[in-house]
C-alpha cells in the first residue's frame, strides 16, 4: 500500500507508540535534511497532543554543511515552533574526511562513527538512563529500498575477492547495520526503544510535506554525498518518479535477504546496539 503523508493519518498509524512516550526521555536525531525535518515537525505536533517532551541532537559534521547562516535560519524557524535545536560541535573535522578518502576509506563511515560517538558521549554527560530512552531516527522508505539494492549488488553479485576503491564496513556488517532499519519500533527488554516514523513513506510525499509546511532545510550539499549508496540510488528513483510499497519491500527483504527478526537486534542490549548498529 502506497501512503500519502499527513499528520492525521501518521498519528493514527503510530498512536500506540506515541501514547507510550509520556514519562520517557525522547531524543530526536536531527540533521537539518528533509527527512529529519519532517519527523521533527510530526514529533513536535504529537508532543503537544500526546503530552510528552523531547530533546534534539544535531551533530555539526561535516563542518562545511552546517554553515552559521543556515543554523541561524533553522534556529529561528524551529524556535517559532517551540523547538530548541541542540547543536553539538564534534571533535572531528572535515580534514579527517579528506584524509580518509585519500586512504581509500569511506568518509561517510568516518562521519557516522563520529556522530554515533558524540551521541553516546552526550547521553553519558547528561546521565540519561538508557532504560527510559527512546531515540527517533529519520530513515525513509527510499533508504530501505537502497539498503536492499545495495545488499543485492554487494552480496549476491559482486566478486568475493574484489577490493573496492573506497572501503566501508564489510558486507556482513553493513547488512546487519541496515537490516535493523526495516523495523519501525524496536523495544528492548530494559525499556530502551528506537522509533523510525518515516520508513513507510516515499520521497515524493516527504518533499511535498516540506513544501506544504514551508519547512527550511540546510542549503549546502555535502561534498562527500557521492559516497553514500542511498544518494546514488535515489538519482535513479527520482527522475522516473517511482514509488515503493513498504510491505512489498519488507517481504522481499525477509524472503530474499533473510532479514533478521526484530529480536535479533533487541537481544543485543541497548549499549551494543548504540555502539555497533545504530
Amino acid at each position: 500500500m502506497v501512503r500519502s503523508l499527513n499528520y492525521l493519518d501518521w498519528k493514527i498509524e503510530n498512536r500506540l507508540i506515541l501514547e507510550s512516550f509520556p514519562g520517557k526521555t525522547i531524543m530526536m536525531l536531527y540533521s537539518g535534511g528533509k527527512d529529519s525535518s519532517v519527523v521533527l515537525h510530526l514529533i513536535q505536533r504529537a508532543s503537544t497532543e500526546f503530552g510528552f517532551s523531547f530533546k534534539t541532537f544535531a551533530g555539526i559534521f561535516p563542518n562545511h554543511v552546517f554553515t552559521l547562516k543556515d543554523r541561524e535560519k533553522l534556529d529561528s524557524y524551529w524556535r517559532a515552533h517551540d523547538v530548541t535545536i541542540n547543536w553539538h560541535t564534534l571533535q572531528s573535522t572535515d580534514v579527517q574526511l579528506d584524509a580518509a578518502l585519500s586512504e581509500g576509506v569511506s568518509p561517510c563511515l568516518i562521519c557516522n562513527t563520529a556522530k554515533k560517538q558524540a551521541l553516546i558521549n552526550f547521553l553519558k554527560v547528561e546521565s540519561i538512563e538508557l532504560g527510559s530512552l527512546v531515540i527517533i531516527i529519520s530513515y525513509s522508505l527510499w533508504d530501505l529500498v537502497s539498503a536492499s539494492v545495495e545488499h543485492t549488488l554487494t552480496f549476491n553479485y559482486s566478486l568475493s575477492d574484489a577490493i573496492p576503491s573506497v572501503r566501508h564496513k564489510s558486507t556482513e556488517e553493513r547488512f546487519f547495520e541496515t537490516a535493523q532499519r526495516f523495523y519501525p519500533f524496536l523495544k528492548f527488554k530494559s525499556g530502551f526503544a528506537v522509533f523510525k516514523p518515516l520508513i513507510r513513506y516515499n520521497d515524493q510525499d516527504i518533499l511535498k510535506f516540506i513544501s506544504d509546511e514551508s519547512i527550511p532545510l540546510l542549503s549546502t550539499q555535502c561534498r562527500f554525498e557521492n559516497y553514500r549508496p542511498k544518494r546514488l540510488f535515489s538519482r535513479y528513483y527520482k527522475p522516473i518518479n517511482i514509488k515503493f510499497d513498504f510491505e512489498k519491500v519488507l517481504e522481499f527483504s525477509k524472503t530474499v535477504h533473510r532479514l533478521p527478526e526484530e529480536n535479533v537486534f533487541t537481544e543485543l542490549g541497548e549499549d551494543s546496539y548504540l555502539r555497533g548498529v545504530i
